[in-house]
């Protein structure tokens, strides 16, 4: 009576890590994937070669969502907003125009002024398609 109880154990054992295997590659599929969009959006070097210069003389941006604008020898991406923060790329030209490093800045601190790099800025008025700063 005991061998038909051991002999159960691996059988058991393994159905039980091929469904917990299966459960998990499931869930995975379902909920652990990006939007393919996160990592082909448009950006770069290719994209800010143009100069806003009349943006740039009067010192004020006018950042629509996922289109570059040049200042100076960077260019700032505006990505949206995530809960309750700006989220921002600053690509440095002359480091790597390839590499946007991620900036996220709370909204409410964005009003009163805030430094991406070595440029700093301060929110005149913002919504989740565009944003508009002052240079200061």
């Amino acid at each position: 009576m005991n061998d038909d109880r051991e002999r159960k154990w691996p059988a058991i054992l393994f159905f039980l890590t091929c469904g917990l295997f299966f459960f998990g590659c499931v869930l995975y599929l379902y909920a652990g994937t990006m939007n393919p969009e996160f990592y082909w959006s448009k950006s770069g070097p290719a994209c800010c070669a143009r100069n806003n210069s009349e943006q740039v003389k009067s010192g004020r941006l006018l950042l629509k969502k996922n289109q570059p604008v040049r200042v100076d020898d960077a260019c700032i991406v505006y990505r949206g907003t995530q809960d309750g923060d700006l989220v921002m790329d600053l690509f440095i030209l002359a480091l790597d125009p390839h590499y946007g490093y991620l900036h996220r800045i709370d909204e409410n601190s964005a009003h009163q002024g805030f430094s991406i790099g070595a440029y700093h800025f301060r929110v005149l008025a913002v919504s989740d398609d565009r944003i508009s700063l002052k240079r200061l």
